[in-house]
């Protein structure tokens, strides 16, 4: 590697992580609880088969919104961040110009083509006439989608977390539950769902637009001759994300429409819960890699490689270890959190949540490895590592759904999530010899499974019948538990004081002077 390792302390990154990350994690926290509200709302207002449909159809606009982004959402906030980074603020805001006028008419192409083709893709595809209408519907919701997030990821870019903490994943789900209420009150026929659906996007779309007009910085008029290839540098670095996101896209959503295929609407709509469910394992490496991204882009410029190491291994180890609680209860108590959430009718979703668990929590495990290329420009890399990962992906689909239904679409999801991450793992190491395997990490990664494997066998012997209150009960010893094992062994670290610190300043709380005391 020609560039130079630079030794200052990464007390500035990291800070900056943390602070961004519990913005961005307060929003994702909120929109989960609504959008659990939503999915609770919906599951009992309409039949299996409508959640069914309208699971598919919501699976179709991100599929299509995904593809019509062309790439902009990670190369804008990649670019934007780099430049910024630079102090190049006029190539900065050319990039935010360029990517939404690019976004909003590749939007509208593709929001057409979902319209024209819902009748086909209704009857041809997925042996279901009646979700021609529902499609049709939701075609209005492309546009709308793909130039919200774009315009999300270019306040990424300028490391602004609320476009992505408030309006996309707060205010839009509160609009939708807030016309589902309506609806629900006024006992509305199920296509008003659908339209709600659009609406709340468009709503909170016009809402961002006005936030972010007078939170970017202007665009200084006017930008030297040498500065006219920003657009291929853009494009060039953007469309072979677009094969990222359409290789991401036969990992997540290829699943769920092939076991629609292959099934009925009804079983799609039972793994939509179970993946919603599971998804709560992501929202705290998802809300760091979102401030990280941009954070590690502008060390990338400037070449201070050894800040970027080490924000990752600290990084990686806060993701696991808060991820933790979440997985206690999906392992030892999945069948009373689904009847609590959704009724009786979806007990059977219980395994399959346990088994989709244990392949999204390897990426949490892995860190953000993913988020680390993106900032280094490693686009082929994870190109490579995806291709890999959609293509084994889609052939395990084939193979189990026919025959195991439901239950291989969640080993399929499984298995292709663990790969995908320890591929990027060996990718990162391969081309920047960053790694999180500290000892300190090996240690609070040994320590949770000997506890996860003692609370088990103790409830297993003492017979203790699982309610929600026993889940309650034992996730709170289980973390009070883990947090003594790791004072005990000495593995917290001064970057871990540091990102406590941001966050007690960031929340208006004291949650060290007790674990200093005991840690040395």
């Amino acid at each position: 590697m020609s560039r130079s390792l630079n030794d200052a302390p990464p007390s500035i990154a990291l800070q900056s992580i943390a602070k961004g990350t519990t913005v961005v994690f307060a929003g994702v926290v909120a929109s989960l609880a609504i959008n659990f509200l939503l999915r609770i709302a919906l599951v009992r207002y309409t039949s299996e088969d409508q959640y069914g449909l309208y699971s598919l159809a919501i699976t179709l606009v991100g599929v299509i919104g995904a593809i019509a982004m062309l790439g902009l959402d990670e190369g804008s906030a990649r670019y934007i961040a780099y430049y910024a980074g630079k102090a190049e603020n006029s190539r900065a805001g050319k990039v935010a110009s360029l990517t939404l006028k690019i976004a909003l008419a590749s939007g509208m192409v593709f929001g057409v083509l979902l319209f024209s083709f819902s009748d086909a893709l209704a009857v041809q595809v997925f042996h279901a006439p009646e979700l021609g209408g529902i499609l049709k519907i939701v075609a209005a919701a492309v546009p709308l989608t793909v130039l919200l997030q774009i315009l999300v990821s270019v306040m990424r870019g300028y490391s602004d977390s609320w476009g992505r903490a408030f309006f996309r994943d707060t205010l839009r789900s509160l609009l939708f539950l807030g016309l589902l209420a309506g609806i629900i009150l006024f006992n509305l026929p199920f296509d008003s769902i659908i339209y709600a659906y659009v609406l709340s996007t468009a709503l909170a779309l016009a809402a961002l637009v006005l936030f972010s007009a007078r939170r970017l910085p202007r665009r200084e008029p006017g930008l030297p001759e040498r500065d006219s290839g920003i657009l291929k540098s853009l494009l060039s670095f953007s469309f072979p994300m677009l094969s990222v996101s359409l290789l991401m896209l036969m990992m997540s959503q290829a699943t769920a429409l092939l076991l629609a295929f292959f099934t009925v609407p009804a079983e799609v709509g039972k793994y939509d819960i179970a993946v919603t469910i599971a998804s709560l394992l992501l929202i705290v490496i998802n809300s760091l890699g979102y401030i990280y991204t941009p954070t590690v882009s502008s060390l990338y410029g400037k070449g201070r490689l050894a800040e970027i190491r080490q924000s990752y291994i600290t990084s990686t180890r806060w993701g696991y270890v808060l991820t933790l609680p979440v997985l206690f209860i999906f392992l030892l108590f999945p069948g009373e959190l689904i009847g609590l959430l959704f009724g009786a009718r979806y007990a059977s979703v219980a395994f399959v949540l346990q088994i989709i668990a244990i392949g999204y929590m390897v990426n949490p495990l892995t860190g953000p490895n993913y988020h680390t290329l993106i900032a280094a420009g490693r686009t082929r890399e994870i190109t490579v590592s995806f291709l890999v990962n959609a293509v084994s992906n889609v052939l395990l689909c084939l193979l189990l759904i026919p025959s195991y239904g439901i239950m291989g679409a969640a080993i399929a999801a499984t298995l292709s999530s663990a790969v995908a991450n320890l591929l990027l793992s060996v990718r990162l190491y391969q081309r920047l010899h960053i790694h999180p395997l500290t000892r300190n990490y090996l240690l609070s990664i040994a320590s949770s499974i000997v506890l996860l494997a003692g609370f088990y066998v103790a409830l297993k012997v003492l017979s203790i019948q699982p309610s929600i209150f026993v889940a309650i009960a034992c996730t709170a010893l289980y973390v009070a538990a883990y947090v003594v094992s790791l004072v005990l062994l000495r593995t917290i670290s001064e970057d871990d004081f540091m990102i406590l610190s941001a966050i007690e300043k960031r929340l208006g709380i004291q949650i060290m002077p007790l674990i200093r005391r005991h840690a040395r």
